[in-house]
């Protein structure tokens, strides 16, 4: 395997799309879809990230897929949506306080799900993966300002 961007970029989608899964499997009576625990847990670690293209890009997903889980959401009452100032075609996302119980067990999930896989990963090779993460974004944001 060639050491690309592209490479990276498909190993953390991999990891993501793993990652989801389990989180469905750990909600599977609560009777969500993988999209719409990706979508809630999202928006609530990237709050300024709220409209559907915006979710498309970051979560790799079908804007029709972001729809359905927007309409199920709102419609259990998890969701809001609220048109932007400048462009009434812009909805923005936001999560309702009855999301709360169940952002709460999906952080718990995630804290619990973060010690099983990576407790058998020393701390200085993560610390390495985070320098390396952190210096390829870095070189990314000097070539954007070179541009």
């Amino acid at each position: 395997m060639k050491n690309t961007v592209e490479n990276m970029l498909h190993f953390y989608s991999q990891l993501r799309k793993l990652y989801i899964n389990e989180f469905t499997r750990r909600f599977q009576n609560e009777n969500f879809s993988p999209n719409e625990l990706d979508l809630m847990l999202f928006l609530h670690n990237n709050p300024s990230i709220n409209t559907a293209s915006q979710l498309c890009t970051c979560l790799n997903v079908s804007k029709a897929l972001i729809c359905r889980s927007v309409d199920s959401l709102s419609h259990r009452e998890l969701l809001t949506t609220q048109p932007d100032l400048h462009d009434r075609r812009v909805q923005h996302l936001h999560l309702t306080e009855k999301a709360d119980p169940v952002i709460r067990k999906l952080l718990s999930a995630h804290e619990t799900l973060n010690a099983e896989i990576l407790k058998d990963i020393s701390p200085e090779d993560l610390r390495q993966m985070e320098r390396t993460m952190d210096r390829i974004l870095e070189l990314f944001q000097e070539k954007e300002k070179g541009d």
